[in-house]
């Protein structure tokens, strides 16, 4: 049996290396809403106030690494989009205040969602966040 040429070899080792990961670099898009609740500080009960939230910070998250890999604010209706993406999975995430009963004051709120072709829009589930 013969052996593979160095050249074959080489070239088999670096297309494998060439796989893709979830980030930048394609066609597809994420996208969505937040949404904030108006949450009174002495009685714990909801307002009444209920809006879509402008200039709200969110997060995305490529793959399963552990720090954000990008962020944006949300337009006048709470939307927000992360383009360029190629397919993967994405843990998009903002953080929401939180009464006396938490340390930091805030808490995440999170949504994973995966980008199954290259020129996908997907939509992710809405994120409700509590005002304080």
């Amino acid at each position: 049996m013969r052996a593979a040429p160095p050249f074959l070899l080489a070239c088999l080792t670096l297309l494998s290396a060439c796989s893709k990961e979830p980030g930048e670099g394609g066609k597809a898009l994420i996208r969505g809403q937040v949404y904030a609740v108006g949450y009174n500080d002495n009685t714990g009960q909801p307002t009444g106030d209920a809006y879509y939230i402008p200039e709200y910070r969110v997060y995305i998250r490529y793959g399963d690494g552990s720090f954000y890999d990008d962020d944006t604010r949300t337009g006048p209706s709470g939307e927000y989009e992360f383009r360029w993406l190629r397919p993967g999975s994405y843990t998009i995430f903002t953080y929401s205040e939180c009464p006396n009963d938490c340390e930091s004051g805030v808490e995440l709120v999170s949504r994973t969602v995966e980008i199954g072709g290259n020129r996908d829009a997907v939509d992710v589930p809405l994120i409700t966040v509590e005002v304080w």
